[in-house]
């Protein structure tokens, strides 16, 4: 399935974690589980089918032991199909069926985690690069102001102090700037890593992903969450299958019947004797140990209720993410505004307050001041803007609007609604 076109814009994020779902070896050890899974299933079948045997037994004894004076090999063929197990059979196959649904959702599980990590550090990595441009910004306006307040200090209009303060906010700019480089050359070691090969900035900064709108409610969402969420569907199969041994561990205590039928060559008793062919019906207990099949039964439903827990537990804490994620995106829009408009302001400000400054309507410490207040908006906002997108597509990943399939990743649905160039 191809991105749809409004998508385009977010092709490259969508591209990262596509990258990520076809190369990392956690996905890929998911589907060789998978794999062995569906051949456990298989397996579990051909309980059904009849089990073939061959037996030969040689034997050398003296000449004169009576119970041996036939043939020195005796070969015997034999088939021998279960007619009845009191469920073992039935209780192995939906067991097996259920760890192959578990495997399965579990390969989807990891599949989400993975694509929810790219996310995560790409918006790590975005935050820190619109921090680190706004940075420079800062530091060139800084330059600029303690270059000025140098020559007036020179032309004896200004004192000393004021340019130690100009030195001081340019060294502690330069310090949030290092910070800001750290952090972007972490999140691209991290996509690297995610992605098997090195991911440098260049390659991300030509196309920058935007976080995603959501207009479902909350209600709506928790539901769409609940029924797609794979560490749900996980879980409940394991709770399946614990059901399935539970059922598996009390047929252990009913007797089995089985139908032999065996083929004999040659006798141990006499020589030359004829083919001998043989039908039994066997009647047998797989009883253990003293009360160990009980003991096996109670393991089992201890099991199940540890398997219901984990399914209440992986419940709360996926309405746990979706609710924080749906409430971080409501207010953030808002605050995305407000963040706006503060810079916007304090662009403004900063400009009339350099020339209020150079009249001497305004102090040196207030010129100084909006100077920073303009860069520490700006620095808010490409937090608020980094996190806006993790929380956003993450949702769309939780609740299943956007899907993984085939290792790749596609929109559900309609449901996801990206917004266009008039509404960016």
């Amino acid at each position: 399935m191809g991105l749809p076109n409004a998508l385009a814009d977010n092709a490259r994020l969508h591209q990262l974690i596509s990258q990520a779902l076809t190369t990392h070896p956690a996905v890929q050890a998911q589907q060789s589980l998978v794999g062995a899974a569906q051949d456990n299933v298989s397996g579990a079948r051909w309980q059904y089918f009849p089990t073939p045997s061959v037996s030969v037994q040689n034997a050398r004894t003296g000449a004169t032991d009576p119970a041996y004076a036939g043939d020195s090999r005796v070969t015997v063929l034999a088939l021998t199909q279960p007619l009845w197990t009191g469920g073992r059979i039935e209780a192995g196959v939906d067991k097996a069926q259920a760890y192959a649904q578990g495997a399965a959702a579990g390969l989807a599980e990891s599949q989400q985690q993975l694509a929810i990590r790219v996310v995560q550090a790409y918006g790590d990595w975005l935050s820190a690069h619109r921090k680190r441009a706004a940075y420079q910004v800062g530091q060139a306006q800084h330059i600029r102001l303690k270059d000025q307040v140098a020559r007036r200090i020179t032309e004896g209009q200004a004192a000393a102090s004021d340019l130690a303060l100009a030195q001081g906010r340019l060294a502690s700019l330069d310090a949030d700037m290092a910070l800001a480089i750290t952090q972007e050359e972490v999140s691209l070691a991290r996509l690297s890593q995610l992605l098997g090969q090195t991911v440098a900035a260049k390659s991300l900064t030509g196309s920058l992903a935007e976080p995603l709108p959501n207009s479902l409610s909350v209600s709506e969402l928790l539901a769409q969450a609940q029924s797609y969420s794979p560490s749900l569907a996980r879980s409940r199969s394991n709770a399946q299958a614990q059901l399935a041994a539970i059922q598996e561990a009390k047929s252990a205590t009913l007797p089995e019947v089985s139908f032999r039928w065996e083929q004999q060559h040659g006798n141990f008793n006499y020589l030359g004797g004829p083919t001998h062919t043989r039908g039994f019906v066997n009647l047998s207990s797989r009883l253990g140990a003293g009360l160990s099949n009980f003991a096996a039964i109670s393991e089992a439903v201890q099991r199940h209720a540890a398997a219901e827990a984990d399914t209440e537990s992986q419940l709360r804490s996926l309405s746990e993410q979706v609710m924080t994620d749906h409430a971080l995106l409501v207010t953030s829009q808002s605050r995305r505004q407000a963040l706006q408009t503060s810079a916007e302001l304090a662009d403004q400000v900063l400009a009339s307050w350099d020339r209020q400054y150079l009249s001497g309507r305004k102090s040196w410490q207030d010129l100084m001041n909006s100077a920073r207040e303009q860069v520490q908006v700006q620095a808010q906002l490409a937090d608020l803007e980094g996190s806006q997108l993790v929380a956003s597509w993450r949702l769309a990943l939780t609740t299943g609007q956007l899907q993984v399939a085939a290792g790749q990743l596609q929109v559900s649905s309609g449901q996801l609604q990206v917004p266009t160039a008039e509404q960016k």
